[in-house]
């Protein structure tokens, strides 16, 4: 939990693959409550993962057959340009979000006419962070920088929202690593050209993945209420 609340990007050592020795990450300094309350968040946290283990438990008697699927086959680029909308902005741990709500100093172009559009629906991406987990499902309609890349769902074949949960997955990040072209972690980058080759492995029932999606919305609002109830006693 402490190392998620520690920015380490900027320890990595490397050149291609870059990585944490242990000699920087035993000199990291971290902010770290008093022992009683280290104990209450371990025990948060502990009730969390069976929370999750559970609704995860439930889920295996809904699963239909999987198939293998280029993401060309469940996603189309839109390009589309929207000079005017409501910035939003893509996180990696929390999504997306309206700008405004992030209380971050505004460094976007006053030209805003290449601008990208995003619709509600749509999944959203840095393409210099994809492999990090920066991307999510829009709740929104705003506009994005064009360094985003939009994925605009086919209809009847994916559920968005099921797949930007498959897209924080470990071994899809590690995937979207591969792919990504540049020559340093600094300058990797997936757009769609290589991010449409890419293959994932998905429900062939659309109910089934609005199931997924719904359950792991769910979970998500599970771990924030209670997070919000601890951080309130």
């Amino acid at each position: 939990y402490c190392f998620t609340k520690t920015n380490i990007e900027s320890l990595l050592v490397g050149g291609g693959r870059a990585k944490l020795n242990a000699n920087i990450m035993m000199s990291i300094d971290l902010t770290v409550p008093s022992f009683n309350e280290q104990v209450e968040l371990g025990r948060m946290f502990y009730e969390l993962d069976n929370l999750i283990t559970l609704h995860q438990r439930k889920s295996n008697h809904i699963f239909y057959s999987w198939e293998q699927r280029k993401l060309d086959s469940c996603f189309n680029e839109r390009k589309e340009s929207m000079p005017e909308g409501e910035l939003i902005s893509v996180t990696i741990n929390d999504g997306i979000k309206k700008f405004s709500e992030l209380n971050r100093h505004d460094n976007s172009n006053d030209d805003k006419s290449k601008y990208k559009k995003v619709c509600v629906g749509d999944i959203a991406y840095n393409s210099m962070r994809m492999w990090q987990g920066a991307s999510g499902f829009s709740p929104y309609e705003g506009i994005v920088s064009p360094a985003y890349t939009i994925l605009s769902p086919i209809r009847d074949i994916v559920d968005s929202k099921c797949i930007s949960y498959l897209f924080k997955r470990q071994d899809i990040l590690y995937i979207f690593q591969k792919n990504s072209q540049g020559i340093t972690s600094d300058n990797w980058n997936l757009k769609y050209p290589a991010l449409s080759n890419i293959e994932i492995k998905v429900s062939s029932s659309i109910i089934e993945q609005k199931k997924i999606g719904e359950l792991f919305t769910n979970i998500d609002n599970l771990i924030t209420l209670h997070q919000r109830n601890y951080f309130l006693k």
